[in-house]
């Protein structure tokens, strides 16, 4: 009786352990669909492993930021999505406590604020301009190799960039003398840092030509946008989407 307990012990043992090695390598696939921009494929399968076990910082962390991203490249009216992202900053939110050092949840955190603020009051937009910061400021010193912390980094600073002086002011009231003045050349600087980190994503390309496009470098604004428009290696799941947009931007300074 009690060796047919252990073997019963060690089976069970082996059956667990061969579950949480084929839950890693599902991760590992999820966070490698993710970074092709392949985010669709990758919903079902991080949501299947959240199933399992719902206090797992990575499931919430990397559910929540794929969850806000396939809802956004919808790009529906704000009652469609606001529930999707609602629940993506819950997620987010719920990682972060179980764990503020890990990175993804920090930029999951960002990211749902971001596409919140789409349809935020601008007063709101401007308070939750600090959290947002303060957020991918964390994740890039958790992970410097982020790229998508870098693009929300890129369109928190051309945003940022683009206020007025009251607008300015109101932000630098929120956070403080340290916050400099902010620049197009410093969106321009974190685009191409994603870039660095994901170069095949278009949508980099796509925000750092319109980037350039705000400061009247069209010239290099055109360069960009072609190079987007050209690439034939990114196969995500806003490929045409990204570049359509590409093209509608070129036309304007043609």
């Amino acid at each position: 009786m009690r060796k047919t307990l252990v073997i019963f012990s060690l089976v069970a043992a082996c059956g667990l352990t061969l579950k949480a090695q084929t839950n890693t390598v599902q991760l590992q696939k999820v966070i490698a669909l993710k970074s092709a921009g392949k985010c669709k494929d990758a919903l079902p399968i991080i949501q299947a492993l959240l199933q399992q076990d719902s206090n797992n910082v990575k499931y919430l962390a990397y559910t929540s930021s794929i969850l806000a991203k396939v809802w956004h490249d919808k790009e529906l009216d704000e009652k469609e999505c606001t529930p999707y992202y609602n629940q993506a900053l819950y997620l987010a939110q719920k990682a972060l406590k179980k764990d503020s050092n890990e990175a993804e949840a920090q930029f999951a955190f960002a990211f749902a604020i971001g596409v919140l603020n789409e349809y935020a009051s601008h007063k709101q937009q401007i308070s939750n301009s600090k959290i947002m910061k303060d957020a991918l400021d964390k994740c890039l010193k958790l992970d410097p190799h982020h790229g998508g912390a870098y693009h929300l980094l890129g369109r928190w600073y051309d945003k940022l960039a683009g206020f007025n002086g009251f607008e300015k002011f109101m932000v630098k009231t929120l956070f403080g003398s340290s916050l400099p003045d902010v620049t197009y050349q410093d969106a321009v600087n974190a685009y191409i840092k994603a870039i660095k980190e994901e170069p095949d994503n278009l949508i980099h390309m796509y925000e750092l030509g319109n980037t350039y496009y705000e400061m009247d470098k069209y010239s290099d604004a055109k360069a960009w946008l072609n190079v987007a428009i050209n690439n034939t290696t990114y196969q995500g799941d806003d490929t045409e989407q990204v570049k359509d947009k590409c093209k509608k931007l070129l036309a304007k300074m043609n």
